[in-house]
């Protein structure tokens, strides 16, 4: 059974193809370890993700809905976004995304995971962070590029909406999963 272990990669070459402010294309030229060459494997280069699952007081979540081009749709979703090079981390990213989203905010902030959106091709992480006890704060401050209603759910129609697949955003129905399955939340 030793032998079915999988080895990393060997990298002969690497170079980029195209680079902007949203992402990073970049080319390998790779061996594996049975000698097999891969020319060019793409890597899709991204800043790291940050998820926030949102529960106010009533056990409510704090989400949005927006339209997403890449399918044409209107779509549910945590509050979510990069994390900036001037976040202190997951949680700092996470606090201003809901803000700048929602107008929410917390003082009772967890990080619960980090994902990878898909590893055959990202190089980036999701992190999953979990905010309770939410509470209006101020206005959100939408970007121009992302127009956002906020909804506002009890998380078992959330868990509902999220089991029929009336969420599409995989990344976030895994982070709901993991947050609320933590707090033993997660229930059909």
């Amino acid at each position: 059974m030793a032998d079915d272990v999988p080895s990393a990669w060997t990298v002969k070459a690497s170079r980029r193809v195209y680079q902007d402010r949203w992402l990073t294309l970049r080319a390998d030229d790779c061996v594996t370890a049975d000698g097999a060459e891969i020319a060019p494997y793409y890597v899709l280069e991204y800043p790291d993700w940050v998820q926030v699952v949102a529960l106010d007081p009533f056990d409510h979540i704090i989400m949005v809905e927006q339209y997403r081009h890449g399918l044409g749709v209107l779509s549910l979703e945590l509050s979510a976004g990069a994390v900036e090079p001037g976040d202190q981390g997951p949680i700092q990213a996470g606090a201003r995304e809901l803000a700048e989203e929602t107008g929410y905010g917390s003082d009772a902030w967890r990080h619960v995971a980090s994902l990878s959106p898909n590893p055959a091709n990202h190089n980036n992480r999701c992190h999953v962070v979990l905010a309770r006890d939410v509470t209006l704060v101020g206005a959100a401050r939408n970007d121009p590029t992302e127009r956002v209603r906020l909804v506002r759910l009890p998380v078992a129609e959330v868990v509902r909406l999220a089991l029929e697949g009336r969420m599409v955003q995989a990344m976030h129905v895994a982070s709901l999963a993991i947050a609320l399955g933590q707090l033993d939340l997660w229930r059909p």
